[in-house]
């Protein structure tokens, strides 16, 4: 029988015991959704790199994860599993992909962020390796105003089902239904 298996890599600042993902690990247990759920403890979270928290995610899923992978990224996490995705082997596909909080633009970009937003991604080898990708934006993000532009990128780059929560904000409360409710509607069949 396959493991299906679900990674969460957080946002900037955030842990395995912060925001939404303590809770979304419990929701997902009853009924069980995947064989396994897992919040990863990224390097320096205050303040990220490309190169640390890349290789942490393939250290943690291995080079080539196995097909019945769904990542969950959240803000810079999002950014995070798409550059790991655009490293997979040509051909090499997971199950699919939740982006919360997901950006290619931030409206006010401090130092540490740049090299997030200034280096360039293979979206084709990232779109090729995603069965599914759903991206859950909001219209009142404090860091990403501009909700329909960045709705269309995910839309363009990805091919992207993009769902906008209404005063979803930049997704940090302690409990968030609309990512479980979306991970169960698209990530729900096994």
């Amino acid at each position: 029988m396959t493991t299906r298996s679900l990674i969460m890599v957080p946002r900037w600042a955030g842990s395995p015991d912060t925001d939404f993902y303590p809770w979304l690990t419990a929701k997902l247990r009853t009924p069980p959704l995947f064989d396994t759920v897992r919040a990863l403890d990224m390097p320096t979270p205050g303040a990220p790199t490309v190169d640390g928290w890349v290789s942490t995610l393939a250290r943690e899923a291995g080079p080539v994860p196995a097909p019945s992978t769904v990542f969950l990224g959240h803000s810079v996490g999002c950014q995070a599993v798409m550059r790991y995705l655009s490293a997979l082997p040509q051909g090499h596909t997971v199950e699919g992909a939740i982006f919360v909080a997901g950006w290619f633009e931030v409206d006010t970009p401090w130092d540490t962020l740049r090299p997030w937003l200034d280096t360039p991604m293979d979206f084709e080898r990232i779109r090729a390796a995603l069965r599914r990708c759903v991206v859950l934006l909001s219209d009142s993000d404090p860091f990403t105003s501009d909700f329909r532009r960045n709705t269309r990128l995910f839309e363009e780059r990805l091919g992207a089902e993009v769902r906008v929560v209404p005063g979803g904000r930049h997704f940090n409360n302690p409990q968030e239904p609309a990512v479980l409710a979306a991970l169960q509607e698209r990530f729900g069949a096994r």
